[in-house]
């Protein structure tokens, strides 16, 4: 596991629920080590004691815990390059949507050992879709999840979202987001700027 993906867990500990939290979830899963590093790498086990020991401590299941990383990742202000990314997929909620299937390699682009979720997009209708995702752990689902409701409050768009339970086979996890879009442009749309701040 990237450190970058191990260190998004640590950052939203600490950030959300304090550094004493990050402390009693390293002692539970037993790291060897004080902090993530971003740059490095770690055995998947490690990222997956650290996650397993977030998810009891905060009383959660292990995807609503990453929906609610993938939602602070898209809404902390320091992480605003990476919500400013999503952007760039186009003008509207469904721009977005019709992009999910190249998140992973979008991000191999930037750093190539990244290793994000992958995920895949079917689309059933105008305005229904079903997303699926395969991950080494389990919350590729919530992941997701969090980032697209934050982002849909962006977009000014109205959409529900369904998290389906995740399955474990010999090669990780599979799970699926359903995806209706009610209406595209329900709230006013957030000002963007490809350059930048407006």
């Amino acid at each position: 596991m990237h450190g970058m993906i191990c260190k998004s867990l640590e950052a939203f500990l600490t950030t959300t629920h304090g550094p004493l939290v990050w402390k009693q979830v390293r002692q539970a899963a037993e790291l060897p080590f004080d902090r993530f590093e971003t740059m490095l790498s770690y055995p998947d086990a490690q990222f997956d004691a650290a996650q397993g020991a977030a998810a009891a401590h905060l009383n959660q299941d292990r995807i609503h815990l990453m929906e609610d990383i993938g939602t602070w990742i898209c809404t902390h202000p320091p992480l605003e390059p990476v919500r400013r990314l999503f952007r760039f997929t186009g003008t509207t909620f469904q721009d977005l949507l019709l992009s999910i299937d190249e998140i992973d390699a979008r991000g191999r682009m930037a750093v190539p050992d990244l290793g994000l979720p992958n995920y895949h997009l079917n689309q059933l209708t105008s305005s229904a879709y079903e997303v699926s995702s395969n991950w080494c752990v389990p919350g590729a689902s919530g992941l997701l999840t969090g980032a697209l409701r934050a982002l849909a409050d962006e977009y000014g768009a109205l959409a529900m979202l369904d998290v389906g339970p995740a399955v474990r086979l010999d090669e990780g996890w599979s799970e699926t987001v359903t995806i209706q879009l009610v209406q595209e442009a329900f709230y006013p749309v957030e000002a963007f700027s490809l350059g930048g701040a407006i």
